[in-house]
């Protein structure tokens, strides 16, 4: 069996604990090291630190919304990768996340191998 490769860290914002462990034992199984913050303030906080290749972004997370989140980060000049995820798939969430700067849109529920794929095509860009 390979070991996996670092790819990179990805930074992990969801109010669901259960889901966010869920989705960083996946990445990590890709190579990745994550990070996971639960509210829209800790995830401007923890992007102050260490600058993560990609955040992984709940659109429903508390205050502010992971919309709200992306768009500031990219009025502010951040370049890094952002996946908008949410259990609402429909057409205006998506064309909310894009207008904000999300560089992709996962429905919820994915799998985990989708996650790390598209974590993959955006990393090795």
């Amino acid at each position: 069996m390979l070991e996996p490769r670092s790819s990179g860290y990805v930074l992990v914002v969801d109010d669901d604990t259960k889901l966010a462990d869920v989705m960083v034992r996946g990445l990590q199984r890709g190579g990745y090291e994550c990070s996971v913050a639960g509210s829209g303030d800790q995830a401007l906080w923890a992007v102050q630190g260490r600058r993560p290749d990609v955040i992984v972004l709940d659109v429903m997370i508390p205050h502010p919304s992971g919309i709200e989140v992306c768009r500031h980060l990219r009025q502010i000049g951040w370049d890094g990768f952002i996946i908008v995820v949410s259990a609402r798939g429909n057409a205006a969430d998506v064309e909310a996340a894009t207008r904000a700067g999300a560089d992709r849109f996962l429905a919820k529920p994915f799998a985990m191998a989708e996650l790390v794929a598209t974590v993959d095509a955006l990393v090795s860009r």
